[in-house]
Formats: structure tokens, sequence, C-alpha cells
């Protein structure tokens, strides 16, 4: 009788605490969960209608800068050099109408979420100077595409539908953004079709070379009344020596030169106020001539180069003549432009 008493006894207290575990666990959802999905940024905003992008970290609230001027986006913060506009342009896709799941309401976990000193800040304005976007990014949840995120002066954490880190150029943990995620870095963008000469000097060599057409001969079935001439065909070409005589040359390795000059994408830029021979720019050894078709004349010099130092790469300097801009080109672009002529002979 007392074991049946006393099995009574403790299947009511089971039941109790069962009871108060449910409310807490209830309690805790109530505080913690909101809707499954919550649009954190207005949608239909484009980057034609913003002027400014500030994005920041710590005490840097400006680490980088991008306005808009009337030629487009430029990285005010690089010396006022023309920014990427598909960068800039998929940055403002990627905020506007950017939704999120709710994760946390207290401001005391939001080192967790990496959202203290550490988040990256984001903030876009309009011609008034308006801020219409606006949003705090942190940390990376794993098997998640997206990142916890919070709007200006809340507690409330989100994780984001899409990777907005991604759209800054930083792919881990929230770091300090930079500059050259945004530049536009196409330094030479010419047709291989419109250049007629190259005139290549290296450190210890130089040559001058020319395209030698094929000539289409008239059409044998012409009429005698029409005086047809021969004409040039300047998708089929040799290369020979500009002057006099020289080795024969492979078609294919001087085309390489050709495609490497006529295409240049450089890895950075660098400021271009600067005293030249701090480049190596003053009296620069090595340069570059792509004589084109209307008689205009693109010339490239190259500097000194450059080691790798805090997260800048390693390169050459480079400077087009007539454009006070000072890229930074790859060793693998050199070692393709800057051939002697043995290289280029026929084998």
């Amino acid at each position: 009788m007392i074991k049946t008493k006393n099995l009574v006894i403790l299947g009511i207290v089971l039941v109790v605490l069962l009871g108060v575990n449910l409310a807490q666990r209830s309690g805790h959802r109530q505080e913690t969960s909101r809707s499954s999905v919550v649009e954190l940024l207005p949608a239909g905003v484009t980057a034609e209608q913003l002027t400014r992008i500030t994005l920041g970290q710590g005490d840097d609230d400006e680490a980088v800068v991008l306005e808009k001027d009337p030629e487009g986006w430029v990285v005010a913060s690089a010396w006022g050099a023309a920014a990427n506009p598909e960068r800039v342009e998929g940055l403002v896709r990627n905020l506007q109408g950017l939704t999120g799941e709710f994760r946390s309401d207290s401001a005391a976990v939001l080192p967790d979420y990496l959202l203290d000193e550490r988040a990256v800040r984001v903030r876009c304005l309009d011609a008034a100077g308006a801020t219409v976007l606006a949003l705090d990014v942190g940390g990376k949840p794993e098997r998640f595409p997206g990142n916890f995120v919070r709007r200006p002066g809340s507690d409330a954490v989100y994780v984001s539908q899409k990777n907005v880190l991604s759209q800054l150029g930083i792919y881990g943990e929230p770091e300090k953004p930079g500059n050259r995620y945004f530049l536009e870095l196409q330094a030479v963008q010419l047709d291989r079709n419109d250049v007629d000469r190259l005139v290549v000097t290296g450190s210890d060599f130089a040559w001058d070379l020319s395209k030698e057409f094929a000539v289409v001969p008239p059409a044998a079935d012409a009429p005698d009344s029409v005086q047809a001439a021969p004409e040039v065909d300047r998708l089929t070409w040799e290369w020979r020596a500009t002057a006099g005589d020289g080795p024969a040359l492979a078609k294919t390795k001087v085309d390489a030169v050709l495609n490497s000059l006529a295409v240049i994408r450089a890895t950075d830029l660098v400021d271009p106020a600067a005293d030249p021979a701090t480049y190596g720019l003053d009296a620069p050894g090595r340069r570059a001539e792509l004589h084109l078709q209307d008689g205009t004349t693109v010339t490239l010099r190259f500097g000194a180069d450059r080691e790798a130092v805090e997260g800048a790469p390693a390169g050459t300097f480079m400077q087009r003549e007539g454009d006070p801009t000072v890229w930074v080109v790859t060793e693998y672009a050199m070692a393709n432009i800057f051939k002697p002529l043995a290289e280029l002979q026929a084998e």
C-alpha cells in the first residue's frame, strides 16, 4: 500500500515537472521565434537611385567609399579611380529586398554572431543624402548560404537569404572591406585585328614587327567593265620585320604577344599623384607600342616590380601614355609580352 502511494506521488511529481518543462520551452520559443521570413531592406532600390555607398568596420566607417559622378561610379577612397559598374550594381541588387530568418534579439549574444565591432557596415545613400539601404553584416552560419545580419541600432539578428559579404569581396569571416574588389582593372582593351604593328623594347632587346596581310585577287569571272582591284584581307596575316630582312617568325608566337598586349587586366592600381620615380616610370626601360589601323599608337610603359605586401599583390607598374593611371600587372603578363626575337622565330 505504501509503495502504491509512493508511486502515485512520484507520478504526480513527474507530470508537474513535465508541465514546467513544456511551459519553459514554449516561453523560450515565444521569446526567440518570429515569422520565418522577414524583409530587412526595402525592395526596388537600384544603383541608379544612389549616389554614395560606404563600407566600414570597427573605427573605420569609410574603408571603401563609392560615389557616382557624371561619368559613372568611382572609388573615391582609391584616388577617384573608376569603379567596376557590375560589382556596384551586383551589391545593390543583393541588398534591395533582402530577407532573413529571425535568430535572436538579445544584445548579450551579438558577439556570437560577429555583429559587434567586427561587423561590416554597409550604408547606401540617395541624391538627397538619405540612407536608403543600411545593414550590419556578421559571420556566416554553418550549412546556410547567407550571413548573420541586423539593422543599425537593432539587437534583432537574422540570417540573410543571400551571402552579402561575397558581394564585398569577403569570402570568410567579416574583415575590413578593400577598394581593390570594386576597381575597374581593365587596363587595356583593344581589338587585335586593329593592330598593324608591334614595337617591343625589353631590358636587353628590341624588335619591330608588322603584319603582312593576305591579298584577295579579283574574281576570275568579273566582267571586263569592272576594274576590280585586289582586296586586303585584314583577318589573315603573317608577321615580318618592319624594316629590312629578318628571321622567319612563327605567327602563333607573335600573335600570343599581340593578344597579351591588346587585352591587359591589372590586379591593382596605385596613387597616380606619386612621383613617377617611385614606380620606376620616370625613365622606364621596358615599353611596348601598338600601332593601329587608324594611325594612332597606344604606348605602354613598364616600370619597377613590386613585391606583395599587406594584401597588395605583386606585379609590375605599368602606365599607358596619356593616362595618369598607374596599374599593377602580373608577372605572367610580363613574361608573355617581353620575349626576345629568338623566341618568336619559326622552328
